[in-house]
């Protein structure tokens, strides 16, 4: 763990730490409804990412939420409309953040998740994370309790039957593919994956101890203010 400027890196191991050092390209994922990503801070992350990297892409996981509120039990047009407004004032956030942060850059992106799920690489990985949660036990274990942990922090308080865990894992399952190959997902020549704070999921993927591997260009780090 080092300081670097106004935050705190962490690269989760050596390989991570040697892609990072390249900086070639970041990927910043949003998450919708944290309290964490205001403005403000928004506005700081985005202006030293690009001060860093060479190459930044936002995504929000739009289409992904979804499957957390049907998993809260929300029919299928109020999930999708609750949906759509929070990710819409996600993107205006982020947009006017990155603006006031004198971004992006030509070779910069916003996209919400929807926009990219079509691609071949993300198809393919998404389908290697889901035979692979039916076959790992402990990966599923891990999905499993990080959506639990999720459908909490959205208020949720009664029992969790599988049907309903493995609906919010859908999330997760989503965000997969970026973890394991966003170098091939964005075209480039390596690329870090970060949250701030630890992530189980992406620890045991980068572990080397789960069925499936994240690409030898891919990296993960743990990114927060410094204080």
């Amino acid at each position: 763990m080092f300081r670097r400027g106004p935050f705190t890196v962490e690269p989760f191991n050596g390989s991570s730490q040697l892609i990072w050092e390249r900086r070639q390209h970041v990927v910043c994922g949003i998450s919708p409804g944290n309290s964490y990503f205001r403005a403000a801070r928004l506005t700081d992350l985005l202006a030293w990412l690009c001060a860093e990297f060479a190459q930044v892409d936002v995504v929000i996981p739009d289409s992904a939420l979804e499957h957390t509120y049907h998993a809260l039990g929300f029919d299928p047009q109020r999930a999708a409309k609750k949906t759509r407004g929070e990710i819409n004032v996600l993107c205006n956030r982020v947009a006017r953040a990155w603006k006031s942060a004198g971004g992006p850059r030509p070779a910069d992106g916003l996209h919400r998740m929807s926009d990219l799920t079509s691609g071949a690489v993300y198809r393919e990985k998404l389908a290697e994370c889901e035979q692979a949660l039916h076959e790992d036990g402990v990966l599923w274990r891990t999905c499993a309790e990080m959506s639990r942990e999720v459908l909490a922090a959205k208020g949720h308080d009664g029992p969790l039957d599988t049907a309903r865990i493995e609906r919010a894992m859908r999330y997760l399952t989503a965000e997969l593919p970026f973890f394991m190959a966003s170098s091939d997902i964005f075209g480039v020549p390596s690329s870090l994956n970060f949250y701030h704070r630890r992530l189980p999921l992406a620890e045991l993927l980068f572990s080397g101890h789960a069925l499936i591997q994240p690409s030898p260009r891919q990296a993960y780090a743990t990114i927060r203010p410094a204080q």
